[in-house]
């Protein structure tokens, strides 16, 4: 796997799969105008066969493995099936594929809280801020709380 990080290439590659997955985390907070950092991709796609079939043939594309297992086994069809988090390593960068988010909140949970917005001429899709400020309130530890704060100030600004 490179070491080159490019997180823009990680959404394109998976738009251009025709993937259907809403970005939520940082990278969603900051393409809204909030002032993180982040170093990975979070996505929460739809798990139905024919999606998650092209996310497993995008992830093999890119070299996808699962980070901090000695095995680096790559991702199965079943594990993208189900409502658990695949934290992987792939050629463009740290990518967390995530069946559910907080309180079990899959992608036709969410999908009704996005926004959209082009990113190289491909629309991507994403968790609106307010809902991520929702879902970062309710952790209750330090990083969290400094996120939301972020996020809060964003809201404000906007």
């Amino acid at each position: 796997m490179s070491d080159a990080v490019d997180l823009t290439q990680l959404l394109l590659a998976l738009a251009d799969a025709r993937v259907s997955y809403i970005l939520v985390g940082g990278l969603a907070a900051v393409a809204q105008g909030a002032p993180v950092m982040t170093f990975d991709v979070d996505i929460v796609h739809e798990r139905d066969a024919a999606n998650c079939s092209r996310l497993v043939a995008v992830l093999a594309q890119l070299h996808a493995r699962y980070r901090g297992r000695p095995d680096r086994l790559e991702p199965t069809l079943d594990a993208l099936m189900s409502t658990g988090h695949q934290l992987l390593a792939t050629d463009l960068g740290p990518l967390d594929v995530l069946g559910a988010v907080e309180g079990g909140r899959a992608f036709s949970d969410l999908v009704a809280h996005t926004v959209t917005l082009d990113v190289d001429g491909r629309p991507i899709r994403m968790l609106r801020l307010e809902k991520l400020l929702e879902l970062k309130l309710q952790w209750n530890d330090d990083e969290s709380r400094a996120r939301a704060a972020l996020y809060e100030r964003a809201l404000r600004h906007t």
